[in-house]
């Protein structure tokens, strides 16, 4: 056991100028992830009239995207202690430039399906690694600010994609956006490149490989039985909820401020942008007021798990609150700041998790309840389509919305009481 410990210790140090030029890079690397995510649903309605699907079918475009998302993650999370994750993650992203070539000519449905499965396979492994090689970097009391500025690259992805995306759809093609899309990716994965083989060394002197295959596999077996935490349970329950609320707005919203609340095409890139944006003095604040926590010395239960559970209540109230007779940008603010509350969850679930594992089983684990939250995404979108397409203007849209606020009030409720890490830990 001792001998584990020191050889996951080699791996986890790294100098503090190199750990945060790493997190820089994964900062880009999940704003290229959620652009990637986005660009479907921000073409929505040009996509729909140019392939001429309906409501449903699209819906079905959005879940498609998840259909190895979770598989992907689970199998590379079960690896990723054991291999160079400089070149899995570069791997990952070259995959995602491929994935969205196909979609720089005239196309069908089917190709649009297997391509986003594709893309999907890629990216389902991308959160969690990139949150493993965060915490290699940076000790349990110091993640909190590493952890948020990468989780903030995904909010600069959709920040930028929302008018970028939809601005080039309208001057040259939508299919451009796709093309600009895997430029972006070969321009990333140089950029990474070089910060971990030139500025970090890449681990060329062996001794990292060494130091990893001391570190025994992690097995299914002890995903399963690490998966009978019940901070472990919890923080999944609250995932997968959050995670509904993630795919149904990066599929949907656009086309709600469109086609429910009456928005031109320019103005629902522009709101979508700044509704993500809202997600940025949101997490601040609540990594922020975490990190004061954490110094005063107060319970990681406090600090990260009642908070995170105050986000859930409060963004799943908000979020049925959309359901009233309000007027149109009211609508707007009230979605925009519940998903902000929403996605706290993926800030400070993975600590949790991270905090009450072995660190030889980390990665597995974090790849294991990211994947198991995602399979949200194969039912949210779908689900919409199919209520959006029988119920027309902004009802259906909304009834959906409110269905997963009760959801996401009651995961809220559920970590007061379950997201107890110190006792779980023990």
């Amino acid at each position: 056991m001792l001998q584990t410990e020191q050889a996951a210790t080699q791996v986890r140090i790294a100098p503090a100028r190199s750990g945060w030029a790493t997190v820089m890079a994964l900062f880009l690397f999940m704003a290229l992830n959620f652009a990637d995510k986005a660009v479907v649903g921000l073409l929505a309605v040009p996509l729909m009239r140019d392939m001429h699907l309906s409501a449903s079918q699209f819906g079905l475009v959005g879940s498609a995207f998840f259909a190895l998302f979770a598989i992907s993650a689970i199998g590379f999370g079960l690896v990723a202690d054991r291999l160079n994750t400089t070149w899995l993650i570069a791997g990952l992203a070259l995959v995602w430039v491929v994935a969205q070539v196909p979609m720089i000519w005239p196309t069908s449905l089917a190709t649009l399906l297997v391509c986003r499965i594709v893309l999907g396979a890629g990216e389902g492994p991308a959160l969690p690694l990139a949150m493993h090689v965060t915490y290699e970097c940076f000790d349990d009391r110091q993640r909190s600010l590493p952890t948020i500025v990468v989780q903030l690259g995904a909010t600069a992805g959709l920040i930028l994609a929302g008018p970028t995306l939809t601005w080039i759809s309208e001057h040259w093609h939508s299919r451009a956006a796709f093309l600009a899309l895997s430029l972006s990716g070969v321009v990333w994965i140089g950029l990474w490149l070089l910060i971990r083989l030139v500025a970090d060394g890449g681990e060329q002197s062996g001794e990292g490989k060494a130091a990893r295959l001391r570190v025994p596999a992690t097995r299914a077996s002890d995903c399963l039985r690490l998966m009978r935490n019940r901070t472990v349970r919890c923080v999944l329950l609250q995932s997968f909820i959050s995670y509904g609320v993630v795919a149904f707005g990066i599929t949907w919203m656009p086309a709600y401020f469109r086609l429910g609340l009456g928005y031109s095409a320019a103005t629902a890139g522009w709101l979508f942008a700044l509704q993500v944006a809202g997600q940025i003095p949101v997490g601040l604040a609540a990594s922020t007021l975490s990190h004061m926590l954490m110094k005063r010395r107060a319970s990681t239960r406090l600090a990260r798990g009642v908070l995170v559970s105050v986000c859930c209540v409060a963004g799943g109230l908000l979020l049925a609150g959309v359901m009233a007779p309000l007027a149109p940008l009211a609508k707007v603010l009230l979605t925009g700041l519940a998903c902000a509350l929403a996605t706290q969850v993926f800030t400070f679930g993975p600590q949790l998790v991270a905090e009450v594992v072995p660190q030889e089983n980390r990665a597995a684990m974090l790849s294991w309840v990211h994947a198991l939250a995602t399979l949200a995404g194969l039912i949210a979108p779908l689900a919409l389509g199919h209520v959006v397409g029988a119920m027309a203007g902004a009802r259906g849209f909304e009834i959906g919305f409110g269905v997963t606020g009760v959801l996401l009030v009651a995961s809220g409720a559920a970590g007061f009481a379950w997201l107890r890490p110190e006792r779980a830990g023990r």
